[in-house]
């Protein structure tokens, strides 16, 4: 479903810049005038889930003329459930949060469509713990403990559409080299005494993401 909504947006967009060439009209936007933009990414709650996270461009024209913008963005989520299997409770819950700052490059193919690309560098901690409490006093209790931080670096690639001077929509797609540091704990507990374990892990890996976010966009 992902990859198709970004087919759409980006067919979208190559079929407008074909129109330029028949339909000339201004520019819908101009950033001298509107150089904050702040965006929310919708892309999460098409595929069920609901992580708050906000972008903040600041537009302006370098040196050689160019238009770009820096970027600061973040994310948080939180979960909770409780959950019963045969009389026996297990509680979750978790939280995360991301940063990341990044700068990227703007080249305007039609009166309301920017396509763009760059780099961002983000940092990100979460934590989450779950209990396991059996019916049966003489049972194990069992409780994790999770920690997990990472540091990554991301190109992506996109293109925005501006409804209007102040709204606009965009898609991205990107790659991400990311490091991540987890440590879990293991806790058991029953009526004899109890006993804790400690397992780390460090990884490093390569992600692609055909659609990174969706982003609506305010202007101002």
């Amino acid at each position: 479903m992902k990859k198709r909504l970004l087919i759409l947006l980006f067919c979208f967009g190559f079929v407008a810049i074909g129109f330029a060439q028949e339909t000339p009209e201004p520019p819908v936007f101009d950033y001298a005038k509107t150089k904050h933009e702040l965006s929310l990414n919708i892309a999460p709650v098409l595929v069920g889930e609901y992580p708050f996270d906000l972008l903040y461009r600041k537009h302006y024209v370098n040196k050689n003329g160019k238009n770009v913008a820096l970027r600061l963005g973040g994310s948080i989520g939180a979960n909770f459930g409780q959950f019963e299997n045969n009389g026996n409770k297990q509680d979750q819950n978790g939280q995360s949060f991301q940063v990341y700052i990044g700068k990227e490059w703007q080249k305007a193919f039609h009166p309301r469509i920017i396509g763009y690309y760059g780099t961002d560098l983000s940092f990100g901690y979460g934590r989450s713990f779950s209990e396991l409490n059996p019916v049966d006093p003489n049972q194990t209790v069992t409780s994790r403990r999770t920690t997990t931080a990472n540091i990554g670096a991301t190109a992506f690639l996109g293109m925005r559409y501006h409804l209007s001077k102040h709204f606009s929509i965009s898609a991205e797609t990107s790659g991400t080299i990311n490091y991540s540091n987890m440590t879990v704990y293991d806790l058991q507990s029953n009526q004899t005494g109890s006993g804790e374990t400690s397992i780390q892990n460090n990884n490093l890996g390569l992600f692609l993401s055909p659609l990174r976010a969706i982003r609506f966009a305010f202007h101002f």
